[in-house]
């Protein structure tokens, strides 16, 4: 007697029935996907839309910002223009008074064009700076006045002398720097002071007849006191 064979028609109905309902799952997720793949497009034009009408407002508004603003605007660009030109022209040696002169530059310019350099107050009536021209073992020291500039070489020293700024004689320093010899001593002090203060702390400077001596300061031994014997 042959076996009978087992219905597997319910398994077959039960497994068609899932992979209906998979695929139409799989259909609704794509198609979520495909909505919000659009949506996120959509966005991104909105984004994009936003960002053109806000640089376009950016770009009306600074339009604006700057036809209503345009002469405050060129008076400021002028005014760095020319501080920037004065302040050269300072470091180029040109005196204060020709840049005021000749540039029509306002004394209130002028000054903080002095201050922002490093100008500070020599004597009563007069404003100096002092610049470096660095070459290895020697160089030149710049002074500045308001009114001109002279260039002092120097040299390195080996031993408690630093250096050697070499300076015109007492008798030589009209002819070689066009000024009254009265401007000597204020002038080198005032150069000695800024070295020590920019380049050589811990040293001190002396005016010699011909140079300004940048010396080392040496440290003040203290006398060994013996000790007083107490009388009985």
């Amino acid at each position: 007697m042959a076996k009978k064979q087992p219905d597997y028609t319910a398994d077959t109905n039960v497994f068609q029935k899932s992979m209906q309902a998979a695929l139409a799952n799989l259909d609704k997720v794509t198609e979520d996907a495909k909505k919000a793949h659009e949506k996120a497009i959509e966005m991104q034009i909105a984004a994009k839309e936003e960002i053109h009408r806000i640089e376009l407002e950016a770009e009306t508004i600074s339009r604006d910002f700057v036809d209503k603003n345009r002469k405050e605007i060129e008076a400021r660009l002028r005014d760095d223009i020319l501080f920037s030109m004065v302040r050269k022209l300072v470091l180029f040696g040109m005196s204060s008074n020709d840049i005021m002169k000749e540039l029509e530059v306002p004394a209130k310019m002028m000054a903080d064009a002095w201050n922002n350099i490093g100008f500070a107050p020599l004597g009563k009536t007069h404003v100096g700076h002092v610049a470096y021209e660095e070459e290895d073992r020697a160089g030149n020291v710049i002074f500045y006045r308001e009114d001109i500039m002279l260039k002092f070489g120097y040299e390195f020293r080996d031993g408690l002398s630093l250096a050697f700024i070499n300076v015109p004689k007492a008798e030589k320093w009209k002819a070689e720097t066009g000024l009254p010899l009265d401007d000597r001593l204020p002038i080198l002090n005032f150069i000695g002071e800024r070295v020590i203060r920019d380049k050589a702390e811990g040293y001190k400077y002396e005016i010699q007849d011909d140079a300004i001596n940048i010396t080392l300061i040496k440290p003040v031994k203290k006398l060994n006191k013996k000790p007083v014997k107490k009388s009985k």
